[in-house]
């Protein structure tokens, strides 16, 4: 085994400290890793891409922004409240649910980093085995202290109200049309009858509960937004430089000891925390390499118990259950307890990877609510990293690569 894995940690945030996506800082985390990690390998490369790394702040301002101008129109043409929700629930869905980069050039780019570190096995390669983490930080949300375990519930609020609002708003046009130009109350128009009290009354039993909803829907989507939408960057050092260290940790001991037949693979990804873009550069670069591969990313490894995401709910990502079942296996076998969790909010580098077609799980530090620790708040310090948990991390790395290794 290795020495301290959180000296790596302390080194990083107090020569570096935060570390935002396609900053100067993240860079510099980068080359760093790579400094590290080239006499411990075969081979280092840093792959640079393009980010705009105000996309997931930009998401949510985006989201609530087009709710408030649904229900101002609600009160003009019911009809563009209608096609304003849609067009905004459709944008979430492709851009959370399938990793589409629909609104992404609306902000401003910048240029992140993947560093990938190579170790070649004694024999010819049999397989491939890559443990990931990520290098970049995040701004700190304040819901993530205030309300974490409802953290799903408050974000599905709005969602799910601005639906049933732009329903009642469909409902409303229609009824519009029908009754001012095809019914009785055309005809009662016609003839100058049909007042303004009339018009209120007539409408009220669609109004009352349409206005109630849409209120739902702002209210919650405001405290959701400005509760979660910050310009403080927090340390990271849980989220995630606990999996960078477990990275490094796992070079120096392969680098020792190679396996005999599994090429080995250390990747840290940037810009994950806006959009998960790293990872997904990364499988579209490397499809052809990671078709027989098994990846296995870390998070927030650094404090908590240890659960294996095998599904990420808010962002219906589907992970590998047969990398699960392998990593509850290796933890049996090195005294690790691991627990196959289907994670109720957030996502991980996992997900992008799995999109592509290919096998990948994350082995995630959680809570009693299952949820990331030390997560998007001030209290993520290097102080807060528990070192036994690191060593926890790394034995059950090199036992999943020593039993991988092991398969004919």
């Amino acid at each position: 085994m290795t020495g301290k894995l959180v000296d790596y940690i302390f080194e990083i945030c107090k020569t570096i400290g935060p570390r935002i996506a396609g900053s100067p800082e993240e860079a510099k985390a980068a080359d760093y890793l790579k400094k590290k990690l080239k006499p411990l390998s075969d081979k280092v490369m840093v792959e640079e891409f393009k980010c705009h790394p105000g996309v997931l702040q930009g998401l949510i301002l985006f989201e609530f922004s087009c709710i408030l101008i649904a229900f101002i129109l609600y009160f003009i043409i019911p009809a563009l409240t209608t096609l304003v929700i849609v067009v905004t629930i459709l944008i979430l869905f492709l851009t959370r649910m399938r990793g589409k980069e629909i609104i992404d050039p609306l902000f401003k780019s910048a240029t992140s980093e993947n560093v990938i570190a190579i170790i070649k096995p004694v024999h010819k390669a049999k397989r491939k085995v890559i443990f990931s983490g990520h290098h970049d930080s995040a701004f700190y949300m304040p819901l993530f202290a205030k309300q974490k375990k409802r953290l799903h519930i408050l974000q599905n609020i709005p969602v799910y109200s601005a639906i049933l609002f732009a329903v009642l708003a469909a409902v409303k046009s229609v009824w519009i049309y029908l009754d001012l130009f095809t019914g009785l109350n055309s005809l009662t128009i016609s003839l100058g009858l049909f007042t303004f009290a009339n018009l209120i009354k007539f409408y009220l039993p669609i109004d009352i509960p349409a206005i109630m909803v849409g209120l739902i829907s702002l209210l919650s989507g405001a405290y959701f937004t400005f509760n979660m939408v910050t310009k403080r960057p927090v340390m990271g050092a849980n989220d995630n430089l606990s999996a960078v260290a477990v990275i490094l940790g796992i070079a120096e001991n392969v680098s020792k000891k190679p396996p005999r037949n599994t090429e080995v693979w250390l990747v840290s990804f940037g810009t994950e925390e806006p959009a998960t873009l790293g990872s997904k550069v990364f499988a579209q670069r490397h499809g052809e390499e990671l078709k027989d591969a098994y990846v296995f990313n870390m998070e927030t490894v650094g404090q908590g118990n240890f659960g294996v995401v095998t599904r990420e709910i808010s962002v219906s990502g589907n992970l590998s259950k047969e990398l699960a079942d392998i990593v509850v296996k290796a933890g049996k076998k090195c005294n690790v307890k691991v627990k196959p969790i289907e994670l109720k909010y957030g996502n991980t580098d996992a997900t992008p990877i799995a999109r592509q077609g290919f096998k990948s799980v994350t082995i995630m530090g959680m809570d009693e609510n299952e949820l990331f620790t030390l997560w998007h708040i001030p209290e993520d310090i290097p102080e807060n990293i528990d070192e036994k948990n690191l060593q926890k991390a790394l034995k059950l790395c090199l036992q999943i690569l020593e039993d991988i290794d092991s398969m004919p």
